[in-house]
């Protein structure tokens, strides 16, 4: 891969990226769909230096089926503009659902695996136990559509370990078949002449994203690319028109994994005890993308009539919102080549220089909220006057609050808010509505910044703001605290279903410690269990260390202040 600057310190500009991404489960796999649909890819590929790669993975093929379908027109449109079709490589794998059986001999296995690839692990088994018990019942691969709408059934719900059983078992087992997908994937990537960026997307809903995605990053960021190409994960957050099982229990474990990733304090003490290879994957930032304000402004446009199933109106609604959001979240993500998203990251402290990185603790999360405030049919007409557009327009913006994910109260020191709208609906008057709503979360004074752009979007009927919310913990996210109750009343062996990361190590991240009073880490059954010094309070989210990023950092530099030298 040509060695080419991201950023170039003296001048301050760019190098032009290239955007590559995997995704995990349907929510991975509808990304993915949108980057290929919305058709911004191929302008990109029209520098002979571009490569874009895409890589699909999930259990069983249901929901891969309609990207295969958006690549064959993908590859179509490249043609046509006589793109040679090499510079695109959209690949996907579909997991097979071993038997109980052959996953036992597996996980039986896993102590094998994890010795050849982590010296730290020893070779001692005493500090494994399978996770996922003989004689299990597994959910089936297939799933039921009725057109481009799924039928959602539990039945169908993989759960997070086992989601992450199967994919172990496809990385390490037999032809190793995952693992050359990857190595593939990454040398795609070193085919590349321009600076690359990986997008690492799974819906932190589920089971089958979130219990994958813990493995594979690190797999990819550790192994086959080393830490010298920036991964970016992109965590898509629930909405109320989700099924119960994907904004249940799963979403609180899913939520410390990244956390004790994100917050270097958490993650050296999982490196001190296990090696660089649980090290942070994400080196590129960690974008959380709420959906609940693009569903409440969707959900209204199928409004039950008389004669249409409740069902199939609920599910057109959930399936638009999606698009909505992915739709959105792609066109900005290559916006200016791919410039735009490297900026955005920068705030956060992931795409600086070295020597400014800056860790913001338990602070580290970045909301991507793609807040729709208008939609064709929703309150208004086409050709009825202005001013009623924007009154509805005034009202959506200030549910932006309310709706973005976020809990009532939280401050933070630097918002961005990226307006796209046709140039007859948007006015002064909105734009400070939308700067006064943001200001709500903003520190006051000059403490707090607000960066704002407004650009001109295609569709007359469509309006939506791109707000980028930085300096979060995951104990800000409403779905975090929900998601816990839930997890709550969950019994000791339904919690278990709901772990991922560490598991291979015997460790339930997200109970408490029998043997060391007021830390997390439960040994699974069978395992002996390790020390690892987090404590309880703080993975419940019940203490975060500082309430804003700017006290963190406050106290951060509290010592090297007092070297500074005052002039007149």
């Amino acid at each position: 891969m040509a060695q080419l600057s991201m950023y170039h310190s003296a001048t301050g500009k760019q190098s032009p990226h290239c955007i590559h991404i995997v995704g995990l489960g349907k929510a991975g796999a509808q990304l993915i769909d949108s980057f290929l649909r919305t058709g911004e890819v191929e302008d990109l590929l029209a520098d002979p230096r571009a490569r874009f790669t895409a890589l699909a993975v999930d259990i069983g093929e249901a929901d891969m089926r309609q990207l295969r379908q958006y690549a064959d027109s993908f590859y179509a449109r490249l043609a046509e503009r006589g793109i040679p079709a090499d510079r695109a490589q959209i690949k996907t794998v579909a997991l097979t659902v071993p038997t109980p059986q052959e996953l036992a001999d597996s996980l039986q296995r896993f102590p094998t695996f994890l010795d050849s690839e982590y010296p730290r692990f020893g070779g001692t088994p005493e500090h494994f136990a399978p996770w996922i018990e003989t004689g299990t019942p597994f959910p089936t691969a297939g799933k039921r559509y009725a057109a481009q709408l799924e039928q959602p059934a539990e039945n169908e719900h993989f759960p997070r370990a086992l989601a992450k059983a199967i994919y172990g078992r496809a990385y390490y087992d037999g032809d190793r078949a995952l693992y050359r997908e990857l190595a593939e994937f990454a040398r795609s990537i070193d085919d590349t002449k321009l600076p690359s960026m990986v997008l690492m997307a799974f819906g932190i809903g589920g089971g089958t994203g979130s219990g994958m995605v813990v493995d594979l990053a690190r797999h990819l960021t550790n192994g086959q690319l080393g830490r010298r190409v920036p991964v970016i994960g992109v965590g898509v957050l629930p909405c109320t028109g989700d099924p119960e099982y994907q904004r249940g229990a799963s979403v609180y474990t899913t939520l410390n994994d990244i956390d004790c990733m994100l917050d270097e304090a958490k993650n050296e003490q999982i490196v001190s005890i296990w090696g660089d290879m649980y090290k942070n994957p994400f080196t590129g930032g960690f974008l959380a993308l709420p959906q609940q304000q693009s569903w409440e402004r969707l959900h209204r446009y199928t409004t039950i009539k008389p004669g249409v199933r409740p069902e199939v109106r609920h599910r057109q609604a959930v399936h638009v919102t999606n698009k909505f959001v992915d739709d959105s979240f792609a066109r900005y993500v290559v916006h200016d080549y791919g410039r735009e998203l490297f900026r955005i990251l920068r705030p956060a402290g992931f795409t600086g220089a070295p020597h400014e990185r800056i860790s913001y603790g338990d602070r580290n999360w970045t909301i991507f909220d793609v807040a729709k405030l208008m939609h064709p049919g929703v309150q208004v007409l086409p050709g009825e006057p202005i001013g009623k557009w924007r009154n509805a327009i005034n009202d959506w913006i200030g549910y932006i609050p309310q709706w973005c994910g976020l809990r009532p109260g939280f401050k933070t020191e630097y918002i961005e808010a990226h307006t796209f709208a046709a140039r007859a609906k948007w006015n002064a008057t909105l734009q400070k509505k939308l700067e006064d709503t943001l200001s709500e979360f903003l520190l006051p004074g000059d403490s707090g910044t607000l960066r704002t752009t407004e650009g001109e979007f295609f569709d007359e009927l469509t309006l939506y703001t791109n707000v980028i919310i930085t300096g979060a913990a995951k104990a800000d996210l409403t779905a975090f605290t929900e998601a816990r109750d839930a997890y709550d009343a969950l019994s000791p062996s339904e919690r278990l279903k709901t772990h991922a990361w560490l598991l291979e190590l015997g460790v339930m991240l997200s109970e408490p410690s029998e043997q060391f009073e007021g830390l997390c880490g439960k040994p699974l059954a069978g395992a002996t269990g390790w020390k690892l010094d987090i404590p309880y309070a703080a993975l419940r989210g019940d203490v975060t260390r500082f309430p804003t990023a700017v006290q963190l950092t406050t106290a951060a530099m509290e010592a090297p202040v007092q070297t500074v030298v005052p002039t007149p």
